[in-house]
């Protein structure tokens, strides 16, 4: 879709809403956030859809709703903004952008999926695209694209179709044979909403759906019925999903519901390890009104622990704070982000220097660091692991 047809937040007139508690209260139980630094990609408006970092982060890109790139190389030490380049939009005005991610462990290489049924491989040290991977053999395949996602390894690329004709497919491609390899069609009912590959394991993927179900699949197997480990459903749409460790090191999936609850798997059991509703996120943000808020990301630490990021379209995104969820499946405050400007879209962060970068629809990339001056106590909250009873979910 582009800028003219996406549904902006911005045009929703404000429900009533408030704090639950006083200024005081509030920079007692969160950390204060505040940017760092900021970039605007564009005067047009045209919004972030989705942003990506290397490992290092030390280069982020920001894909927009125009099927335009800008990339921005992220200071190592104070973690400021530079622009490094753009990559321009395609010639049809209906394109967006479906995903951005860099293929491997540098800061050079990079994927960029459009709507229009390709991701495109640049080399960002050269001109042009160096390779596209498409399928354009079976009228039953979907011409659009919902979502990709490359593999732990970067050999690997899967992308998700729209419902056409009554199926929808997951597309698999060799990066380095630039080929076609295979397709997944029994699996799911309506559009891909999101796909992610484990970040260690490159044969470990998760797909989500609009049908409501979260699949896990061991692609390294020969047929889709032997890769489909488990499915989980989440009787919501699912929006969003995320990979996490537990104490355990056992593997979990996160999903973020398009009805903003967030519901997280154990992939080993099959077990449910935390569930909450839109009414709980709101309760742990400090805000009045469930109808106001939305969760945007879930998000790994540095010391294990998953912190969820939650906005309001209040004042046109002004409240913008986050909530870890602790070993006993309770959500507990974590950091206030003041001076937002926008309905934020997407999200990164970086454990290692606590930076949160986000993306939106007044098409601004902003980087904010924990506010070193403000009153509120900075090491307030400690996520400490303990054993998780398990509780067995109802077999889909």
């Amino acid at each position: 879709a582009s800028s003219k047809d996406l549904p902006s937040s911005e045009d929703e007139e404000d429900i009533g809403d408030e704090d639950t508690c006083g200024v005081v209260q509030l920079n007692a139980d969160f950390k204060q956030y505040k940017p760092n630094d900021e970039a605007g990609v564009s005067l047009q408006r045209e919004y972030i859809l989705s942003l990506d970092a290397d490992q290092g982060f030390s280069r982020i890109a920001a894909g927009l709703s125009s099927s335009a790139v800008h990339i921005y190389n992220l200071d190592n030490e104070g973690g400021k903004l530079a622009k490094f380049c753009f990559q321009p939009p395609l010639a049809p005005e209906k394109v967006s952008t479906c995903g951005v991610r860099f293929l491997d462990e540098g800061p050079d290489n990079i994927l960029v999926g459009t709507t229009d049924g390709s991701v495109r491989l640049y080399d960002l040290r050269v001109k042009g695209e160096q390779a596209r991977f498409y399928f354009d053999k079976d009228p039953r395949v979907s011409k659009s694209l919902t979502c990709f996602d490359r593999n732990a390894n970067g050999r690997i690329i899967c992308c998700g179709t729209e419902q056409h004709m009554s199926s929808v497919h997951l597309l698999f491609f060799d990066v380095r044979g630039r080929r076609h390899m295979g397709v997944y069609w029994d699996s799911h009912e309506d559009d891909i909403t999101s796909i992610r590959f484990h970040d260690k394991n490159p044969d470990l993927l998760a797909t989500g759906s609009i049908d409501g179900l979260v699949n896990v699949f061991d692609i390294k197997q020969t047929d889709e019925d032997d890769a489909l480990l488990h499915t989980f459903n989440t009787e919501s749409s699912v929006g969003r999903l995320q990979w996490h460790r537990n104490v355990y090191d056992k593997d979990i999936v996160s999903c973020i519901a398009h009805q903003f609850e967030f519901k997280s798997y154990e992939c080993e059991e099959g077990d449910e390890v935390a569930s909450f509703d839109r009414s709980d996120i709101t309760a742990a943000i400090r805000r009045k009104n469930p109808a106001n808020c939305h969760l945007i990301s879930a998000h790994n630490q540095e010391d294990g622990g998953v912190f969820l990021l939650a906005g309001t379209n209040f004042n046109k995104g002004e409240i913008l704070r986050s909530v870890a969820v602790d070993t006993k499946r309770k959500l507990q405050p974590l950091a206030n982000y003041q001076g937002n400007k926008q309905i934020i879209r997407d999200s990164l962060f970086d454990s290692k220097r606590g930076l949160l970068i986000t993306g939106g629809e007044s098409g601004i990339v902003t980087v904010w660091s924990q506010d070193s001056g403000a009153a509120g106590s900075s090491d307030k909250l400690k996520v400490k692991s303990e054993k998780k009873k398990k509780h067995k979910a109802d077999p889909y």
